[in-house]
């Protein structure tokens, strides 16, 4: 069940509001856990559920053991326990094809008979790299002393589960979501309708009319068979980097309306993007909440900037190569997040860097992390090579037809939106006047009617 599709809309998300609207206390906690469990099997397969519920049920006891307990007394062996379960489900899920993937080739290069692992296939659950991440951080906050375990059963399931952000983020902390909880519980929703409606309504025609849309004339040039030249090739590129932020965003927008819509404020995810102007400034616009967790839980336990330069840039590396990773369980997101660490690196031995204008900061931050979207796009190397290569003109210029057309005039518009217009949160919701009112309700009708020729969101499979 997708955010865009006519199930969720018509029958999931109103019958769920009208029950919840009339419940407190634990019945209302219950209704919403219930119903996110219920969102979540329809998701993809039905027993996504259950690593879901194992990893609620295995944090919530061994936050309850970890707790009371003091320091250097069993609770590194409970907090191994989590950390072993958590990162052992994902690894199993999400990076055994890899592994098994790496050591065929390794045999075939090596000329060893029955490399093949062609029977091993593991189905990746929908939103297994998000809830783990929320408990992860959840375990290791009450192992530091710095969260409370929750002792509410129920209460822990929900903030987990919560259907607005369970599959795609925004990553979500204890003390972001579970106080929130407690306060709908006590007083019962106060929905936000005008500012929920409206964020789901960008978010929906973000996704359908532009991320989608870029999305038809894109893929066809990246097709394994398309021979891309050097027009194509940077048209392909601009277009997907569009994409991925129209669609991401856009999942994200909706996700927060969803929230208010329950009286529940979710994180910001995104801030403008590609109007940063260095590579520390796009990491502190885009994935924000992702952001910030890699820094608190990874680059901060690595030693950070206390470290001598060189263990510092090791940490920089370890954490952006760690993190594209977590996007994707292929080497080519691992060079991704290598080629963000290798800018920030860079980034941080020019001193002249600031004194430039911001425009051409913010030009050349555009482009470098663009550029990065090759990896991230391709599915292997050799792909990334020849495309790399088509970016450099290897390839000639090709024929102009009317995609490429549709293409370019789709590019100049996403590029004069992202670098004009405000982010969906700095909109003043209260003083909408009815133009703008009247444009968002035409592009949500029209979004509507395209919504049975939209895809899956493209963060669904992180």
């Amino acid at each position: 069940m997708l955010f865009t599709s006519l199930e969720f809309l018509l029958l999931f998300l109103p019958v769920v509001l009208v029950v919840a609207l009339r419940l407190r206390g634990q019945p209302l906690l219950r209704w919403i856990t219930a119903t996110s469990v219920v969102f979540y099997a329809f998701a993809g397969h039905w027993w996504f559920i259950v690593p879901m519920l194992v990893t609620t049920a295995v944090d919530y006891l061994v936050a309850l053991g970890i707790a009371p307990r003091p320091a250097g007394r069993g609770r590194g062996w409970l907090l191994a326990v989590s950390l072993a379960g958590n990162l052992g489900m994902l690894a199993y899920f999400k990076y055994s094809g890899l592994l098994v993937h790496t050591a065929e080739r390794a045999a075939e290069a090596l000329g060893l008979a029955g490399g093949s692992f062609g029977w091993f296939e593991v189905v990746l659950p929908a939103g297994i790299s998000f809830y783990t991440f929320q408990t992860l951080s959840y375990i290791i906050d009450v192992w530091r002393g710095a969260a409370p375990a929750e002792r509410n059963f129920i209460r822990f399931a929900a903030f987990v589960s919560f259907f607005p952000h369970l599959v795609a983020g925004p990553l979500t902390r204890h003390h972001q979501l579970i106080p929130q909880l407690a306060r709908i519980a006590e007083r019962g929703i106060a929905a936000r309708w005008q500012e929920g409606t409206f964020l789901f309504c960008v978010g929906l025609s973000k996704k359908v009319l532009i991320a989608d849309r870029l999305g038809n004339l894109v893929d066809p040039l990246l097709a394994p068979t398309a021979p891309l030249d050097l027009v194509h090739a940077w048209l392909a590129l601009l277009g997907y980097a569009f994409q991925i932020y129209f669609d991401f965003s856009g999942y994200s927008d909706m996700a927060i309306g969803l929230g208010r819509l329950f009286g529940i404020e979710l994180p910001q995810n995104f801030n403008s993007p590609y109007k940063a102007v260095s590579p520390r400034d796009f990491w502190r616009r885009w994935h924000m909440t992702l952001s910030f967790w890699l820094r608190d839980y990874l680059y901060i336990s690595l030693g950070g900037n206390r470290c001598p330069p060189a263990r510092r840039r090791f940490n920089i590396m370890a954490t952006m190569v760690l993190g594209g990773l977590w996007h994707g369980a292929s080497w080519t997101f691992a060079a991704w997040g290598a080629w963000h660490g290798l800018l920030l690196l860079v980034h941080g031995e020019l001193p002249w860097w600031d004194r430039l204008g911001t425009t051409v900061r913010r030009n050349l931050t555009f482009l470098f992390v663009t550029l990065g979207w090759v990896f991230f796009r391709s599915s292997d190397f050799g792909r990334a090579a020849a495309w790399f290569a088509a970016l450099a003109g290897a390839h000639g210029v090709r024929t102009w037809s009317s995609q490429t057309g549709m293409l370019l005039a789709l590019v100049v518009v996403c590029f004069t939106i992202v670098r004009v217009s405000p982010n969906s949160l700095e909109l003043p919701l209260g003083s909408l006047r009815a133009l703008p009112q009247a444009g968002l309700a035409v592009a949500t009708v029209a979004a509507l009617l395209l919504m049975n020729y939209g895809s899956r969101f493209l963060y669904f499979q992180f």
